[in-house]
């Protein structure tokens, strides 16, 4: 499979978690999505600071692949409707690459700016961590942390999982020029938001406690402009077409249907989110 050395997780986690304390707004990671940057666009470009653009491979569960020193990210999202049928919301978020988990572990940054349509922008902010190491084979493990609060109010505790990832060839040994070549399959386990929703009361769900849930996400590249994304976040089944318009400027844009077995609002949602990626 060609390209080996993968900017593989500088992936934009949604660690937005919706306001409020009560049950109705029990928050969880999935009330508003931020769909990560892709799985496999190369981080050195010709000459300049921005790699080769790739669709992404998942919509809310996280990778085990992540970015290395020098690599830095930024995206928005925004959904017209939030878990539990609240009302619009937006986020930003903004990351960078420590180590290198070629040669040794690599470490992912990210930082939130939670709820900024409602809230503002950096009223809430919020920080996650992952630790992730690449494997051979065009692979990767990783151990996170998401929703650290830094500012405002966060209403929930921080979610921990673990993750593995790998990307497999599927077609003429994985040649990204032909279609259906690669994809991206992920399988994990971490508590809080990835445990399964309960129904507490009509028309209301909340995360019940669990000690860990498992989630996997499934990245398949039709070509080299669009991917097609399955993601089980242990509480959600979400849906979603990624698209790499510009083949030399790495901007991602992933519109998805969020929970289309309807497990919070009784309905589907959908979310838009977009993504850019560089390296210094």
């Amino acid at each position: 499979m060609r390209g080996t050395k993968w900017l593989v997780g500088a992936v934009l986690t949604a660690l937005i978690l919706a306001p409020g304390s009560s049950v109705a707004q029990q928050p969880t990671r999935e009330q508003l999505m931020l769909p990560p940057l892709p799985e496999g666009w190369k981080p050195v470009g010709q000459g300049g600071i921005f790699g080769k653009s790739a669709p992404g491979v998942s919509t809310a569960s996280p990778l085990a692949f992540g970015p290395s020193f020098h690599d830095v990210f930024f995206g928005g999202g925004y959904q017209a409707t939030t878990r539990n049928g609240g009302g619009d919301d937006g986020s930003l978020s903004g990351g960078f690459g420590l180590g290198n988990s070629q040669t040794a572990i690599g470490l992912e940054v990210v930082l939130v700016s939670a709820s900024t349509v409602r809230s503002g922008l950096f009223e809430r902010t919020m920080m996650s961590l992952k630790a992730h190491k690449a494997l051979p084979g065009n692979a990767a493990i990783a151990f996170g942390v998401e929703g650290i609060n830094l500012s405002g109010q966060s209403g929930a505790d921080p979610n921990w999982f673990a993750a593995a990832s790998r990307v497999v060839a599927l077609r003429d040994g994985g040649n990204e020029k032909t279609p259906f070549s690669q994809a991206t399959l992920n399988i994990g386990a971490g508590n809080g938001r990835f445990c399964q929703a309960e129904e507490v009361a009509t028309d209301i769900f909340t995360t019940k406690d669990c000690g860990a849930m498992v989630f996997a996400s499934v990245g398949v590249r039709a070509n080299k402009y669009i991917g097609l994304i399955g993601d089980f976040t242990g509480q959600d089944v979400n849906l979603a077409v990624s698209l790499a318009p510009f083949p030399k400027f790495p901007i991602v844009i992933t519109p998805a249907l969020v929970d289309v077995a309807g497990m919070a609002n009784k309905e589907m949602r959908f979310t838009l989110g977009a993504g850019i990626g560089m390296r210094f």
